[in-house]
């Protein structure tokens, strides 16, 4: 009866749209600068920290080369939002991502409710809540949870509206769609277009969508998408050599037919769909063998979540460049379609609390690993509290800003959480990332032996025991080995160590 009365209140007649907000603000944002920035993240920091120190938000930089791989909407979200809580954070990396997965959960809802009903709108939307990609995602800065979001938002509006559209209506369809494409590229349009397009064709709307306003409602979007390019091109930046409209071509048209990396496997996507939907791809296949069985009785609006999740499908396996990550904007409507299927014929009736426990148990569990484990974890023993233990120990000689910082193939994120200038003293390591000698050492960095005044150098563990006999005058700090669990080695090689002059040695 408990989980009966749950399930009533999760999607049945009880529902309330103010608990899926409220479950999906705890599980999104508790904490959500608790964690590390991981791999790709520290992009993002190192261009809107370069946007910052060098007073110029048109030209993206990553270190010291131009990087306009992606279009300037994501650094922009959060170059605002850093500005106005006043520094940027892992939090105010993440923030944008985290509301985009905010609205993708609502425009989720919202898209199943008006497909069939309310039932299939909540009950979409917790299952995405408790997707565990999804909220990896969603808690990770980056432009793919934005596009995510951007793509279903764009759909659940074309839904609402597309039995008495006019210019007002096709005119925010076509603007949240340019947004989009500002975040990632060209596939924040792709991906409603097809969603549309699968729609006009089962719906055999042509004729009722290709009118004037259609078409007069396409130009405020397209000024607002390509405002930013020209901005960019002709404001400032004269030594700026990379144009914006090139690489979204080369980024999205010539990666899609002629891709020059993540070359994966055609069959990346039969891998990784499965994977993006855990713990809900249980329910995901045994939908796809009913649908043989129930396509005679399934309305038009249900064959459409089957066309567009098929169609999205072989878009993007056709793509000659195929990452895992890329399947994101997949999700939700596979969602759907799983959704839809859980709720069909008896199902429902018989499984309902086996789904509202599932929810609950994915809720928590979600919650407790990213909203408090990983944060608990990170401030013991990551790199932000590194970071903190060598600024004190600077500190105890003279202020941290008039330290200088040399980086000896140190992380990249270190520049993030130590708040160094883009134009850092940083050394590479020639050839591969293996074990050197203190000649080799030497060689590769010649700064070891001839050591400026008043500088710190950090470098990886993996180099510490070569680097020890120039620096027999320097505290060495590192991070504190996490011994709670045994197995756990936290002395990986990749491992920050500083060398910090003693007193003695700053005079």
């Amino acid at each position: 009866m408990v989980m009966k009365a749950i399930s009533d209140r999760l999607w049945g007649s009880r529902a309330k749209l103010s608990y899926l907000m409220i479950a999906s603000m705890l599980v999104l944002f508790t904490m959500l600068g608790g964690r590390e920035i991981w791999t790709q993240e520290h992009r993002w920091a190192d261009i809107v920290s370069g946007m910052f120190y060098r007073h110029d938000f048109l030209h993206p930089y990553l270190g010291n080369n131009n990087y306009y791989d992606k279009p300037l909407l994501s650094y922009w979200l959060i170059a605002i939002i850093a500005k106005l809580y006043g520094g940027l954070t892992a939090w105010s990396l993440r923030l944008p991502s985290a509301l985009a997965g905010l609205l993708a959960i609502w425009s989720t809802y919202s898209l199943g409710t008006t497909l069939k009903n309310k039932q299939l709108g909540f009950l979409s939307a917790w299952l995405l809540l408790t997707t565990f990609y999804f909220v990896f995602w969603a808690r990770t800065s980056s432009a793919d949870m934005l596009n995510l979001a951007g793509s279903v938002f764009a759909v659940a509006w074309y839904m609402k509206k597309r039995y008495q559209a006019g210019y007002f209506d096709y005119s925010v369809f076509f603007l949240i769609i340019a947004v989009s494409s500002l975040c990632k590229g060209l596939v924040g349009a792709i991906v409603p277009c097809i969603a549309v397009l699968c729609d006009v064709a089962l719906q055999k709307s042509w004729r009722q969508h290709l009118r004037l306003p259609l078409f007069l409602s396409l130009i405020p979007a397209l000024i607002i998408y390509l405002l930013p390019f020209m901005a960019s091109s002709y404001m400032g930046g004269g030594s700026y050599s990379e144009s914006g409209l090139y690489l979204v071509y080369r980024e999205n048209i010539l990666r899609y037919f002629q891709p020059f990396d993540h070359q994966g496997p055609i069959y990346t996507y039969f891998i990784y769909l499965p994977v993006y939907l855990l713990p809900w791809t249980i329910f995901f296949i045994p939908a796809l063998f009913s649908l043989k069985s129930r396509w005679r009785t399934m309305t038009t609006n249900q064959k459409w979540i089957v066309w567009t999740t098929l169609s999205l499908f072989v878009f993007f396996t056709a793509s000659g460049s195929r990452r895992s990550y890329y399947v994101l904007p997949l999700v939700p409507f596979a969602i759907l379609l799983t959704a839809d299927w859980m709720l069909s014929g008896t199902f429902i009736k018989t499984m309902q609390r086996l789904y509202a426990r599932m929810i609950i148990i994915f809720l928590t569990l979600l919650f407790l690993l990213f909203g408090v484990a990983q944060a608990w974890y990170y401030s013991q023993y990551g790199i932000n509290r590194f970071a903190q233990e060598l600024k004190q120990q600077a500190e105890m000689t003279m202020p941290w800003q008039h330290w200088q910082v040399v980086m000896l193939d140190a992380e990249s994120k270190l520049n993030f959480y130590l708040q160094l200038p883009p134009n850092a003293n940083t050394y590479d390591i020639q050839g591969e990332r293996v074990p050197q000698s203190s000649a080799q050492l030497a060689k590769a960095w010649p700064i070891v032996q001839d050591k400026p005044e008043h500088t710190i150098f950090i470098t990886r563990k993996l180099y510490a025991a070569a680097l020890e006999p120039f620096f027999s005058g320097y505290e060495r700090v590192e991070l504190p080995a996490f011994s709670a669990w045994p197995f756990i080695d936290a002395n990986v090689n990749d491992e920050p160590v500083a060398f910090v002059p003693k007193r003695s040695e700053t005079g």
